[in-house]
């Protein structure tokens, strides 16, 4: 009797750091329509449970009785199920139906010192001569993963290490706007920054050999017999996935994908099994034996300004008693002087160490800030979302 049965091909589990367990259980993950029948076509299955999908092939001994070729690819979509998961999440506020977030193991972003394999882009070192506006990451040469509180840029230059500007995270690599492309159907509309004569127009496609993408899969070029703001861009039929869109010189990363153009989900992810690189490794390349790799998304919980209101007369104070943030009182309000991440603990307890005298009167611990409602705040010249905190003492 031949023994055959599921094994694993590969995981993908949803991370998320504003979570005490890091368990991210803010969304359903379907297959799309053409990966159905590439389960079905190497007697694969895939279910999602909790946070984790797994994904598992009928195998003998480790090698799948269908086999896997190069080239096999897997794509899922990312439903979210919670209204309140950008209140809490350090990703732009303002996210845009017609961005997709797209991650994909071809991105090879391998984390050694935590065992990760991670499907988001990697986080880029800080490079001084760029902007940076707060909620923005940079690492560090030792992979360390720091998050801007302030804006600094090169004309305000200022290191990692100063906790003026930069507050330490971690050393995992986390979900970020350079996950994000446009999302553009075969025809949609393109809107140029000024009026423009003529559009030369070039699309980009993976370059497997160079795990980039410079494959040029189509061009075209349109004159306008008046100056214009905007054209219907007809693309070609592709197949989907992301692309570099070229026209007039001004690059554009976008996300090709008939099938969502009624109904778009959160993100998308793409599973290849191919040769390299080695990220997209699901079998051996010599024996076709199961290598199952568990893939990662981390996304990082946002900070916010944290706003403690006191009662009409009651007057007040702050303290951390490990000395790491700082509060200011006008009036009744007591206001951190930079953001403070947000959790789900209720109360503040482990990492963070509150003490509040309201009054005279010390009270500790005290409750931390709930994502339910944001407010924004100025601070200098940067605005920060705000979480108001009411205290009743």
């Amino acid at each position: 009797m031949i023994d055959i049965k599921f094994e694993g091909l590969f995981t993908i589990e949803l991370l998320h750091k504003y979570f005490t367990d890091t368990l991210c259980p803010d969304f359903s993950i379907t297959p799309s329509t053409p990966t159905l029948s590439v389960i079905k076509g190497h007697k694969a299955i895939v279910k999602q449970h909790q946070n984790k999908l797994y994904a598992g092939i009928q195998s003998k001994a480790g090698i799948p009785f269908m086999p896997v070729e190069s080239g096999m690819r897997m794509t899922f979509y990312l439903w979210l199920n919670n209204p309140l998961f950008a209140n809490y999440t350090n990703l732009p506020a303002g996210y845009n139906s017609e961005k997709i977030y797209y991650f994909t193991n071809r991105n090879n972003n391998k984390d050694v010192p935590n065992a990760k394999q991670y499907l988001s882009v990697p986080i880029a070192a800080y490079d001084k001569t760029l902007p940076y506006v707060p909620g923005n990451l940079a690492k560090d040469n030792t992979n360390k993963v720091y998050r801007a509180i302030r804006s600094n840029n090169n004309a305000n230059k200022h290191a990692l290490t100063e906790l003026n500007f930069w507050r330490p995270v971690d050393t995992f690599s986390y979900a970020t706007d350079n996950d994000v492309l446009q999302y553009r159907a075969a025809l949609s509309t393109y809107n140029f920054l000024t009026p423009q004569s003529f559009a030369s127009i070039s699309v980009f496609g993976y370059n497997k050999v160079m795990n980039d993408y410079t494959s040029l899969v189509f061009a075209n070029a349109l004159s306008f017999t008046t100056p214009t703001s905007s054209f219907t861009l007809k693309l070609p039929s592709l197949p989907n996935g992301k692309y570099s869109l070229v026209v007039n010189g001004v690059q554009e990363w976008i996300y090709l994908n008939d099938e969502l153009s009624t109904n778009r989900p959160f993100g998308v992810i793409d599973i290849f099994n191919e040769a390299k690189p080695a990220s997209c490794n699901l079998v051996d390349n010599v024996t076709g034996a199961l290598l199952s790799p568990n893939y990662s998304i981390y996304f990082l919980n946002r900070a916010t300004v944290w706003k403690y209101v006191l009662p009409p007369t009651k007057t007040g104070s702050i303290t951390d008693m490990q000395g790491v943030y700082n509060f200011t009182t006008a009036s009744n309000d007591i206001t951190s002087n930079a953001p403070i991440p947000l959790t789900d603990s209720l109360l503040i307890d482990n990492l963070l160490k509150f003490k509040i005298t309201v009054n005279g009167h010390h009270f500790t611990p005290i409750p931390s800030a709930d994502p339910q409602r944001l407010t924004s705040l100025t601070l200098g010249t940067d605005t920060y979302a705000c979480s108001e905190i009411y205290i009743n003492y």
